[in-house]
Formats: structure tokens, C-alpha cells, sequence
């Protein structure tokens, strides 16, 4: 899937196998838009500095982690093919707190950086009408409108820099069974994504029940 924004994944690949060694910096995050469902949970103001930089340090421990067992290899494998992105998707509840400023601390890690604490939120989120509008037509037009209906919102997650994640917010209930349809709802939208023009860094799918909680992520 192509977005105008994202640099093709080739092309990042050979400007960060030249600037391993350039920091990570976190960044304030933009305001969200209003929608239907709650978004993920997020920590009240005062406490979002100390939260990007708990996930931060927890990401670089990953990192550091990454790269003595892996070398300078784990380096190029983690920073330019998405590797960190993925590690934070699993990584728990002080990832979830700033997904972005996790990822920073990875990548810091495993490149041997310097610590750069950073001093706010580093997650941006930003809604795409289009982008979910177009993905409800691939539904409708492939059989799924049972599953159209539940996609309520789509979220462009900025990590890092190019590095994106993209966040479905359904009504699917985590306690009603519905962890298996948010599963087919992800491998859909892979479906859907790989199958449009470009590749961008856009590197997850995540699908987000009614409470904002996260029920399923694939790799795009």
C-alpha cells in the first residue's frame, strides 16, 4: 500500500544502512480525533513524560539485548526491516504506554546509541477516513460486509520517524469470543493491503476491541 508520506522500504533500507548511528528523538504527540468507540487507553497527562521514558529504557534493554546476540546484523535486520516495531507489539503493558518511544529505545539499543530519554509522548495518532473507506469497499466487494460493519475507525500509529503501525478500532468484545473474527479481520486486511500498489513502511495491523483493547496483530 501506497502512502504519500512513507518512504518505499528499499529505499529506507539504504539511507539507514548509512545512519545507524544517528539517535532516536521522541516528539510530542498530536491530538486525537473524536470517534464512535474509546481509543487504547491512554496515561493521564502528568504522567505521559515518565511513561515514554520507562518504555524508552525497556525498549533500549530489548535492543542492547538484540544486538549481543545477534551482532551488527541484528542492527540492519531491526532497524530497517521493522524488527523493533514488532518487538514492541509484544513486548507488554510498558510498551502499550508509548509504542513509539518503546520502539525508539530499541532501535537505540540495538545500534549502540546513546540514551536519548525523551521528554513527552512520542506515539502520534492520526485518523484516515480514506484509508478506511477504501477498505470497506474491499470488504463489501469481497463477501465481508458482516465484517464491514464492525470497522469503525482506522488509525495511522507513527512510531518512529517512517515507522508505522495501523490500528483498527472495532466493537468486537475480548470477553464475547471475538478474539478469532479480530484474527480474520487482520489477515483480511493484509489481504487488502498487500494487495495495492507500493510498499511503504507501514510495518503492523492491529485490531482493537470496543474497550480499545488489542485482540489481534498481523505483519504487513
Amino acid at each position: 500500500m501506497h502512502l504519500s508520506r512513507h518512504r518505499p522500504r528499499l529505499a529506507l533500507a539504504a539511507t539507514m544502512l548509512a545512519v545507524l548511528a544517528i539517535p532516536a528523538c521522541g516528539s510530542e504527540s498530536g491530538s486525537p480525533e473524536s470517534g464512535e468507540l474509546p481509543r487504547p487507553t491512554h496515561t493521564p497527562a502528568k504522567d505521559k513524560k515518565k511513561a515514554a521514558q520507562n518504555a524508552y529504557t525497556a525498549g533500549y534493554q530489548q535492543g542492547q539485548a538484540v544486538r549481543e546476540a545477534g551482532g551488527k546484523g541484528s542492527s540492519v535486520r531491526e532497524v530497517v526491516w521493522g524488527g523493533c516495531t514488532r518487538r514492541a507489539l509484544r513486548a507488554g503493558r510498558e510498551a502499550e504506554a508509548d509504542r513509539g518511544a518503546w520502539v525508539s529505545g530499541c532501535l537505540d539499543g540495538v545500534s549502540e546509541n546513546a540514551k536519548h530519554l525523551p521528554n513527552s509522548q512520542v506515539t502520534k495518532r492520526s485518523d484516515d477516513r480514506d484509508l478506511l473507506e477504501r477498505f470497506h469497499a474491499w470488504l463489501s466487494a469481497t463477501g465481508k460486509r458482516s465484517m464491514r460493519v464492525h470497522v469503525i475507525r482506522l488509525t495511522l500509529v507513527e512510531l518512529h520517524h517512517s515507522d508505522y503501525d495501523i490500528e483498527l478500532a472495532t466493537d468486537y468484545s475480548p470477553a464475547g469470543g471475538d478474539r478469532p473474527t479480530a484474527i480474520n479481520l487482520a489477515q483480511s486486511f493484509v489481504k487488502w493491503w498487500d494487495g495495492d500498489d507500493g510498499d511503504g513502511t507501514t510495518w503492523n495491523v492491529v485490531v482493537r476491541g470496543a474497550g480499545g483493547e488489542k485482540l489481534a496483530s498481523k505483519s504487513l
